[in-house]
């Protein structure tokens, strides 16, 4: 993490801002994940305990791909304020005040608690502070874990110092992310058959074995109540756990 001068910390909970909605869905999926498996690999409420290890590591990868899409959406925003901080440098405004000016319009599309308010919020303060906007956005990105801010942060700094044509910069800052963003949405639209599957296969154990409790009751029975069988349950978990992270890692490829 990093402070400004007033000690006011920035991180990429505040940069990626969570809402209080997102993160009940994500512990009720966590929950449900919990009381799911419970019921088809062990059927006691005492399992629950052990099996909330699960449900918290489930959270946290969930919590994860939530960012990592979350990231996505900054970057997208990111390019909209380049494009019109180009386009206030181009109307007489420097380029701190073509950004900071465009507080309004990032409200207006993407709301005051998008990522890039909270940007622009940091710039503002940053100034107030009499940090280098060069240095802000270094740390922007850095936080943020996005490629683009970082590069052009460096860009920024150097246009600076040799009175380079920041417009032109952020013009093309802009298009290189719009095609990254293009060529990622080709990619996921190539590995959406495959992700369908993934989803498939992953909730198609559970089909089974519920097909198999409904029309042969008991069947399971000896697995859920002797020591052997809640052995070989528990080996069958962490397979079905190495199985689900195995396919989940096979169908995310990042550009």
């Amino acid at each position: 993490m990093w402070k400004s001068l007033n000690g006011q910390g920035y991180n990429c909970y505040r940069l990626l801002p969570v809402t209080v909605k997102e993160k009940r869905w994500l512990a009720a999926k966590s929950i449900f994940i919990v009381l799911i498996l419970d019921y088809f690999f062990y059927q006691s409420l005492w399992a629950v305990i052990p099996l909330s290890v699960i449900g918290y590591w489930y959270y946290r990868t969930e919590k994860k791909v939530l960012f990592q899409k979350k990231r996505e959406e900054a970057r997208e925003q990111f390019k909209e304020l380049m494009l019109l901080a180009a386009t206030g440098q181009k109307a007489g405004y420097s380029a701190e005040n073509a950004f900071l000016s465009s507080y309004g319009d990032m409200k207006a599309l993407f709301g005051k608690e998008s990522s890039v308010c909270q940007m622009i919020n940091v710039l503002k303060s940053g100034r107030e502070n009499n940090i280098a906007f060069s240095k802000l956005w270094q740390r922007i990105g850095s936080e943020l874990q996005i490629a683009e801010i970082i590069e052009f942060a460096q860009v920024y700094e150097i246009s600076q110092k040799s009175s380079g044509n920041l417009a032109s910069v952020m013009e093309k800052t802009a298009d290189i992310i719009i095609n990254k963003i293009e060529t990622e949405k080709e990619i996921s639209v190539l590995l959406s058959a495959r992700r369908l599957e993934q989803k498939i296969m992953n909730v198609m154990p559970f089909f089974i074995l519920l097909y198999i409790s409904v029309t042969s009751p008991g069947y399971f029975r000896e697995m859920y109540h002797s020591f052997s069988g809640i052995l070989f349950m528990s080996a069958c978990l962490f397979i079905y756990l190495g199985a689900y992270a195995l396919s989940v890692h096979m169908v995310s490829i990042e550009i």
